[in-house]
């Protein structure tokens, strides 16, 4: 991880570049000249207060908002210069939470993520189908390929999401708060997975979390963000490795809460003071 300001190499390393992007809304600021770069491969979690700015810059990323100023460069390209069928292919989103009435199966619902790749007017072709059901098999719900995605779990829901967003085979996957409203053995199975897709398909993962110990736990490097408050300090308080981003000064800073760092069985855990 980089602040932006250009550390050995970075400039030119595949990832993510994110240079200057600030964003309004209305006269509410809230992203000042957010700089970062992040590393290809990498599992990279974003963390801080609500209303810091987490979710807003996913979806700048992702080129869901357009920012009042500053880039995104994904391998070096400028996506706002990309097709929006480029973009399909090498961006995969999960939003915080998703619906349908429609009866549509597991495996119906994944293939749709293969519409990059689908000519117009097509259907899904064999291809298509043989990459569904190997991703299914990836993310370990195969054995739901024919259930209706209304009947299943909150936690299976999500898994079907992140397999969706896997079957476009994208390089960067973009997870906003991907253990919300999962109990905590589903929390826990969702990011080991997450950091295990990343590994083995060397796909760069920026997440959205709320538990600062989770982010600790399964992130390569943390982005440590706050809220502005109009005294001229930017969004982001730190980033780096957990160790050195997650500092109770730094967490004081983004929170307003005092911390301890405690030790269990070489796990470096917060806990309230």
């Amino acid at each position: 991880m980089d602040d932006g300001n250009g550390g050995p190499g970075i400039r030119d390393a595949e990832g993510v570049r994110i240079e200057g992007i600030s964003l309004s809304y209305g006269c509410a600021k809230i992203l000042d000249g957010v700089s970062l770069a992040i590393r290809k491969g990498s599992v990279v979690t974003l963390v801080g207060p609500n209303g810091c700015g987490k979710t807003t810059l996913l979806k700048i990323i992702n080129r869901l908002l357009k920012p009042d100023s500053g880039r995104v460069f994904v391998d070096g390209s400028d996506i706002s210069k990309m097709s929006t069928h480029r973009l399909a292919r090498i961006m995969g989103y999960v939003p915080q939470g998703h619906r349908t009435s429609f009866p549509f199966t597991v495996k119906e619902v994944v293939i749709t993520g293969r519409m990059p790749y689908v000519p117009a007017f097509s259907t899904p072709g064999k291809e298509d189908i043989k990459k569904t059901e190997q991703v299914l098999s990836l993310i370990r719900i195969d054995r739901l390929s024919d259930h209706a995605y209304t009947q299943i779990s909150g936690g299976e829901r999500q898994l079907v999401m992140i397999a969706r967003a896997m079957v476009q085979e994208p390089s960067v996957l973009l997870l906003d708060e991907p253990t919300s409203y999962l109990d905590f053995r589903n929390q826990i199975q969702t990011l080991k997975l997450i950091r295990e897709i990343s590994k083995s398909r060397d796909v760069t993962v920026i997440m959205t979390l709320h538990d600062p110990n989770h982010a600790m736990m399964f992130s390569d490097e943390v982005v440590l963000l706050r809220r502005l408050n109009g005294n001229g300090a930017g969004n982001v308080v730190a980033s780096g490795s957990p160790e050195d981003a997650m500092t109770p000064q730094n967490i004081k800073s983004a929170y307003g809460v005092e911390v301890e760092i405690v030790d269990v069985k070489g796990r470096r855990l917060l806990m309230p003071i």
